[in-house]
């Protein structure tokens, strides 16, 4: 799956990550990818993916900062009843 975030395009993968829940390419760097960790729990996932999609947008944000907001939307959205769908949506 291709996404667009602020212009940039970045495939979007589901593979196995032996060290961690996700990681993505750098904006700059050309064929980027966004790979997403299999077998994650709905909450986690929707927490790294809105992890490494701010990553993408802002590269130059601390990693603590990017891992508080993707913590505090992905509860935002839970609350408000969001559940991953089959096709991903």
């Amino acid at each position: 799956m291709l996404v667009t975030i602020l212009g940039k395009r970045w495939r979007l993968r589901w593979v196995r990550l032996k060290d961690r829940y996700g990681d993505v390419d750098p904006p700059n760097q050309p064929n980027k990818e966004i790979r997403i960790c299999t077998g994650l729990s709905e909450q986690k996932e929707l927490e790294v993916l809105l992890h490494e999609m701010l990553h993408c947008a802002d590269w130059q944000k601390s990693e603590e900062f990017v891992e508080h907001v993707a913590d505090d939307i992905a509860r935002v959205l839970t609350k408000l009843g969001w559940r991953k769908t089959k096709d991903g949506g």
